[in-house]
Formats: structure tokens, sequence, C-alpha cells
């Protein structure tokens, strides 16, 4: 299963950092993103509470970039994205005992994966929003 909450939160983010002058609510980013609204409000929800965006509530409310866009580091939305929880993780099916290698599959692939999340997360450090916006014409 493909997870896009991170692509998602990254184009969400993008619109707002584009459209800095304008709130928007939840439906208009999602007719924007062509996805579901629900989908999107849970979304706009962890980068609130990450503190990326801000919501205003009422007649007219909406949500905008809490930060200017060269203070916001891709990091930062991956971890709003996703919570704790990595993309990529060890299976965990049992082990077959008369098998080498599914004896010593989870050790050999944790060791992928945590090397798979830290590159994940050292690259994400070196780039910010703003380094994104500058590739929009």
């Amino acid at each position: 299963m493909v997870d896009t909450r991170f692509s998602v939160s990254i184009q969400i983010m993008m619109t707002l950092a584009a459209h800095t002058d304008e709130l928007y609510s939840s439906d208009a980013l999602a007719k924007v993103l062509k996805t579901n609204a629900t989908f999107i409000r849970k979304l706009v929800t962890h980068l609130v509470d990450a503190k990326l965006i801000s919501s205003y509530r009422g007649k007219g409310g909406g949500i905008k970039l809490a930060r200017d866009s060269k203070e916001i580091c891709l990091k930062e939305i991956y971890h709003a994205a996703t919570g704790e929880k990595q993309l990529i993780s060890v299976h965990k099916k049992p082990i077959t005992k008369a098998c080498a290698v599914s004896c010593c599959i989870g050790d050999v692939l944790d060791e992928i994966v945590d090397g798979i999340e830290e590159s994940t997360q050292r690259f994400l450090s070196g780039k910010t929003l703003h380094d994104l916006m500058i590739k929009v014409k």
C-alpha cells in the first residue's frame, strides 16, 4: 500500500506558500489537490498540531502558513504527516527455525530500514519549503 500523507502534506504546504495572502479552506484545498476533503482535514489537523499552519475558525476562516517558508524544514512536514511511524517497516512474519534466512531476516532488514530512515531524515533536514517553492513557475 502506497502512503501519500507526506506528498499530499507537501502539496498542501506549497499551495499555502504560493498564496500567503489568502486563507484556504480544506474544501478548497481538496479541489486543488483533487482528493477527499476529509483526508485533507486529517492532514491539516496534524500540520496545525505541529504549528506549521495556523487555522482560523468561523465565517471567512481558513488556514495559512504559520511561519515563513524559509523557516519550515521538510523534516517537520514529514513528522507531522507520518507521526513517529516510519514509512518503511520490517514484516512480522513468523520465523521458520529450519531456515537460516528466516532466522536472521529481522536483523538484516532492521539495519536496512534504519539506514533508509536515517538518510531520509538527514536529507529532509537540509531542505526547506522555500527550496521547493523556488521550483514553482
